[in-house]
This record gives structure tokens, C-alpha cells and sequence, in this order.
């Protein structure tokens, strides 16, 4: 959710974004914004007016921290804590110029035609909340009270 609020935006407001937003991962996400952002301004002597978040893939770690669970009557068990990964790609963009994309699957995901993976319980169909329209009239409306 917060990769695809910050690609295709530049990377101060990127930073700006997760700094006002209240979700607990916007934190690392900003801290991790800010060190791609210094090394890729130090290592690539990239022009930090120009570079754009191009990419943002969040994704499940393979490791587990594990930490010992102490019970009574001598008895422990073993709570896993998964983790996940982050990765961004950050690009210098010159004004009027047009990156060109390195392969097919960049072609696709740049133009929007990726499909996700077909994983069981993956839908499409969820939607963001809207404000009810106030000029549509309410037709058969529930009463009240179901007794």
C-alpha cells in the first residue's frame, strides 16, 4: 500500500509523505528512502532535484526471528516473528527525457499491464471507500429494526 502511494513520485516528497503518514511501516520506509536517497547522491553523484522513486517492491522476507515463549509447568514454545524485504529503484530524470525500459517485464510494469501472481485468496475486486452520493435516491431501504 505505501509502495504504490510513493513510485512515480520524486523522492523528497516521497520522504514528505511517509513523515505525515500513520501507518507503522512508514517509518522504515522513510528511513530507507533517505539512505537510498544519500547513497545514490554520494556513490552515483546523482542530482537529488531529479531522482524519482521508479519502483517500490515490498515483499516477504525468507527468514524468521525467533524467540522462546516460556510457559508454566516447564513447558516453552517457539513464536516466530516473519520479516519482509524492501527494495527501490530510484531514477535521475532530465527534464523532457523519457527513460527507456530495459526489457519486456519493465515494459509492461512501467506501462501498467503486469498481472499479479494468481495466489488463492488474491482478488482484484476490493475497493477503496467512496463518499456516499448525496443526489442518488435511496431505493428499498432496510427498515430500521430487523426483530
Amino acid at each position: 500500500m505505501l509502495g504504490n502511494q510513493i513510485t512515480n513520485l520524486s523522492v523528497t516528497e516521497a520522504i514528505r509523505q511517509m513523515q505525515v503518514s500513520p501507518k507503522k511501516a512508514a517509518k522504515r520506509v522513510k528511513s530507507a528512502l533517505v539512505w537510498a536517497r544519500k547513497n545514490a547522491i554520494f556513490q552515483k553523484q546523482m542530482d537529488p532535484d531529479e531522482m524519482v522513486v521508479k519502483l517500490v517492491r515490498v515483499g516477504k522476507g525468507t527468514k524468521f526471528q525467533k524467540k522462546l515463549d516460556i510457559k508454566g509447568r516447564g513447558r516453552f514454545g517457539v513464536i516466530r516473528k516473519p520479516k519482509a524485504h524492501m527494495k527501490f529503484v530510484v531514477w535521475e530524470m532530465q527534464r523532457g527525457v523519457v527513460p527507456e525500459p530495459r526489457d519486456v517485464v519493465e515494459r509492461a510494469l512501467l506501462a501498467g499491464r503486469l498481472e499479479k501472481r494468481k495466489v488463492k485468496g488474491f482478488k482484484l475486486t476490493r475497493r477503496v471507500w467512496m463518499p456516499l452520493d448525496e443526489r442518488k435516491p435511496v431505493i428499498n431501504p432496510k427498515p430500521y429494526y430487523n426483530w
